[in-house]
């Protein structure tokens, strides 16, 4: 029985913008989210619409160079694919960027381009996350605060692990009293030897003010 052998592999920016014929194949899959039989049934793409539904399988499966690969040549040669594609591509490069920990490029990025508000929510929540961390270990805690309680008004909550972060930036910005609150409120939250070391140690802090 002869074996199928995939396509000969194509120079993403030598691609045409349609003509691949595992096209519905590959999208049935990763609409099922059956990212690993999507990138099987999409080997060596040879359209540039086969190849941005594959950026999206790969995306998935955190090949996050495929990815970005994939969707910075659908942006710079796919226009003519039309639809939502051209800005989903421009979306799908700014959170391989984000995966990437390229923070700025990925904010440079979004500035330039139209997202859902669903979209942009999503961008900037991570922005603000990463630009939050980063900050907090260059020990700039005032604009890791910032950012943080913008992520939190951003979207209406935040992450234990940030506010356990933001908490310490509090302390360490000489804010004993937010830091007493923050750490008081995961501690009546769920109590663990890290919520119990910092409240006795802030109390011993505040006790000699």
């Amino acid at each position: 029985t002869a074996v199928a052998v995939p396509p000969t592999a194509v120079a993403p920016g030598r691609l045409p913008l349609r003509g691949d014929n595992r096209l519905a194949q590959t999208r049935a899959l990763k609409e099922q989210g059956n990212w690993a039989g999507c990138l099987a049934a999409s080997a060596n793409p040879r359209s540039l619409e086969l190849l941005y539904e594959r950026s999206w399988c790969a995306y998935n499966l955190d090949r996050t160079g495929e990815a970005l690969a994939g969707f910075t040549a659908t942006v710079q040669s796919g226009s003519g694919l039309g639809g939502d594609v051209p800005r989903d591509s421009r979306f799908g490069m700014i959170l391989s960027y984000l995966d990437m920990n390229m923070t700025e490029e990925a904010a440079r990025l979004a500035a330039a381009t139209n997202l859902t508000r669903e979209q942009r929510v999503t961008v900037e929540s991570t922005i603000l996350d990463q630009r939050g961390v980063r900050a907090f270990h260059r020990r700039d805690y005032a604009q890791s605060i910032a950012y943080l309680n913008a992520l939190q008004e951003l979207s209406g909550t935040l992450r234990r692990d940030l506010a356990m972060l933001r908490a310490y930036a509090y302390l360490e910005n000489e804010q004993p009293r937010l830091a007493l609150a923050e750490f008081t409120r995961l501690n009546d939250e769920l109590s663990t030897d890290e919520t119990r070391a910092a409240l006795a140690s802030l109390r011993g802090v505040m006790s000699g003010l």
